[in-house]
């Protein structure tokens, strides 16, 4: 069965949603992006950065998979990395930005969880991007944290990034009359950056210093 759930596509085939196939790449990237500016300003990613360019490199792929196939079980492989990636980035964020507590970090991350199964029960309410709303008011709940205690502004942006990517997700199926390639491409394109934004915010601001060792 082949699921119709976007503008580009117009009947079956791999290359029915060519440019929300290929806008896949802007995630491939963005991974590239996280682990070089890891390495740069922290000499490497660590576990849980490292996590999470796996996420990003999955999301990629999952998605790629859906808008080429469109089926059920692809649909899953798009949606579930997408949910991994921001579970496992705001556990992180809990404990070691907002220093809480395992219990509270579980507890905080298991409502998310909970609101945002609960969202997708909204079906195509907004073209499905309902679903959605929990992981923008997250951002700038934590954006908001990251920037009053550290100073920093990663958060905050990917916070309106995502915003945007939200708006062009929603009208998507609304500008087809007009525009038969649609907007889906542009939530993709978008979303790479909030997830670039995400992990960059879990960084040091500058690279650390360099021991220097005398010569004897």
């Amino acid at each position: 069965m082949t699921l119709d759930l976007y503008c580009e596509r117009l009947g079956p085939g791999l290359l029915a949603e060519p440019m929300n196939a290929l806008s896949n790449g802007a995630f491939l990237l963005a991974a590239c992006w996280i682990r070089a500016s890891a390495r740069r300003l922290m000499g490497g990613m660590g576990r849980q950065l490292g996590t999470l360019v796996v996420l990003v490199v999955a999301i990629g792929v999952g998605s790629t998979l859906f808008h080429t196939l469109a089926t059920p079980w692809a649909l899953l492989a798009d949606v579930i990395p997408i949910l991994l990636f921001q579970l496992t980035f705001l556990w992180i964020y809990l404990r070691q930005r907002a220093k809480l507590p395992p219990g509270p970090a579980l507890g905080l991350t298991a409502g998310f969880l909970i609101a945002t199964l609960a969202s997708r029960g909204a079906g195509e309410v907004l073209n499905g991007s309902l679903a959605y709303g929990p992981t923008l008011l997250v951002l700038l709940a934590i954006g908001w944290h990251d920037r009053r205690r550290r100073g920093s502004p990663w958060l905050l942006m990917a916070a309106g990034t995502f915003g945007l990517s939200l708006v062009l997700r929603t009208i998507d199926q609304w500008v087809c009359p007009w525009q038969p390639v649609g907007t889906h491409l542009f939530w993709h394109l978008l979303n790479a950056v909030v997830l670039a934004l995400a992990a960059r915010s879990l960084m040091p601001g500058r690279p650390a210093p360099r021991a220097r060792h005398g010569h004897g």
